[in-house]
């Protein structure tokens, strides 16, 4: 693959001279700017011309020589210019060629060439999936809405049925729906009325209504961010055997996920609890009840020997319970600017550090805060002990409360 010409930032944001090792130092070799290679090319010609000249034409000065080589309007320093930029071209390819041997500082095509490597793939955008209610008109025969059935949302998204139902007369049925098109424009809020695209004869009303959990789960194609720490993790844990690392592998490459665990003998010898949130580990919400019956048809496939699940496994796919963390905190000095940069620790903190059904320490939010801007001090009120969810339970930040530290 040829590089780009030029100089350009790098997709982590460093440019090559500014590019800092794993330890934090300076890299070992640091590429030479051009003005440097162009002065080091003066002088080593100026060298040569010297020892020449000195042979063929000993009356000539070496000021007469060094201007001669150096005048930025001569000859020789043009050739010499060019020579140092092509050098420095040289100089950044190899550099950028480096980056790419590094999962963390790999472009997007280089990435995924990692990932795959690790048999992960980059997520392309998902559909998103619910359910929403029709109602057949009194007194009719029981009317049959089929497969594929159209209906529209806001604008001109549409959603297709993707199971047979049949509603009695004067009674309501559930659709399941999916959106036609991939990405988030898929996604509907609870309450939501999609009209029926061709009217069928018998229904009460030519529309359908979204259930309480709204139709969720559209997603764009996975950011390299995203994927980058699935990679990360793969790397640090590898799957195998039907472990853990399996499970986050085999749902993250095909569902938008903010976490994801599994309980061995949930509900039964044999049986595993896959436990799922959606969404961002910045932002993560609940499984709806259609995303976790797609998950599992997604495990189990048509038969159990079909999906990607082990054949001995029985799996649950299972919505985690998002728990809020109430968070109080005196704070020195209780301004507002140093509020926000609190809230923004504890965020990040939180998007680092939750994971489904597991120990939060409490020093380590402690020291989140310590270290954001403008803190000087601070007492955390709330929580007073280690967080400690429940097996399906993912802590998120809850309301936040602030005092003036005295």
């Amino acid at each position: 693959m040829g590089r780009r010409r030029g100089a350009r930032v790098s997709r982590r944001g460093a440019r090559p001279r500014d590019h800092a090792d794993a330890a934090g130092g300076r890299m070992s070799y640091r590429i030479p700017t051009p003005a440097e290679l162009i002065a080091r090319a003066e002088t080593r010609a100026e060298a040569a011309f010297t020892a020449v000249v000195a042979a063929r034409a000993p009356d000539a000065t070496p000021a007469a020589i060094s201007r001669a080589v150096r005048d930025p309007r001569g000859v020789i320093a043009m050739l010499l210019r060019v020579q140092a930029m092509q050098i420095y071209e040289a100089h950044l390819h190899i550099w950028w060629w480096g980056q790419q041997y590094f999962p963390d500082t790999a472009e997007s095509a280089q990435l995924e060439r990692h990932a795959g490597i690790w048999g992960l793939a980059r997520r392309a955008a998902t559909r998103a999936v619910g359910y929403a209610t029709v109602t057949a008109a009194a007194g009719t025969a029981g009317v049959a809405i089929p497969i594929g059935t159209l209906l529209r949302g806001a604008g001109s998204t549409l959603y297709e049925t993707t199971a047979v139902v049949t509603v009695s007369a004067g009674s309501g049925a559930t659709l399941s729906l999916r959106a036609v098109d991939a990405g988030v424009a898929g996604n509907a809020a609870a309450a939501t009325r999609l009209s029926l695209v061709s009217p069928i004869t018998g229904l009460a009303a030519q529309e359908a209504v979204v259930d309480g959990e709204g139709i969720a789960g559209g997603a764009a194609i996975e950011a390299d961010a995203s994927l980058l720490a699935r990679l990360l993790a793969e790397i640090r844990e590898p799957a195998h055997g039907g472990n853990l690392a399996d499970y986050r592998a085999w749902v993250g490459n095909n569902f938008a996920i903010s976490h994801v665990t599994a309980i061995e003998n949930y509900a039964g010898r044999g049986r595993v609890g896959v436990v799922v949130a959606m969404g961002t580990v910045s932002a993560p919400r609940a499984a709806t009840a259609a995303e976790l019956a797609a998950i599992g048809t997604y495990l189990d496939g048509v038969r159990p020997e079909n999906g990607v699940r082990p054949v001995t496994a029985d799996v649950i796919p299972v919505a985690a319970t998002l728990v809020p963390v109430p968070i109080s905190v005196a704070l020195d000095p209780d301004q507002v600017a140093v509020r926000a940069a609190v809230s923004g620790a504890v965020a990040a903190h939180f998007a680092t550090e939750a994971r489904i059904g597991v120990l939060m320490r409490l020093s380590r939010l402690d020291e989140a805060i310590s270290a954001a801007s403008g803190e000087y001090a601070h007492r955390l009120i709330t929580p007073a002990a280690d967080i400690a969810p429940a097996a399906t339970e993912l802590p998120i930040v809850g309301a936040i409360t602030w005092s003036a530290l005295t």
